[in-house]
């Protein structure tokens, strides 16, 4: 084959890709993340810190501050509360 027909080959796959992934759900394609806010962090009822909020530019879900990233500052104040028990 050709180096024109490879790549016209390649084209013709990657429109089709393209094709399919226009008309793909994110249980295909995973979300697409984008952040939107904040939310209460919750770690106690007098708190002012906050968590990353996103919302998927493709279908409109909210992770209402249910990430990793929200999990992780979470985790932060939980050990940043406990330490300042034991003082």
């Amino acid at each position: 084959m050709r180096l024109c027909e490879e790549i016209e080959e390649a084209e013709a796959r990657l429109a089709y890709l393209k094709r399919l992934a226009g008309a793909a759900t994110c249980v295909d394609l995973g979300h697409d993340w984008q952040h939107i806010g904040g939310s209460n962090c919750g770690c106690d009822p007098e708190a002012c810190c906050s968590v990353p909020v996103h919302t998927c530019t493709r279908c409109g879900d909210c992770d209402y501050g249910q990430n990793d990233e929200a999990d992780a500052k979470r985790a932060l104040c939980a050990a940043l509360a406990q330490a300042g028990e034991g003082e």
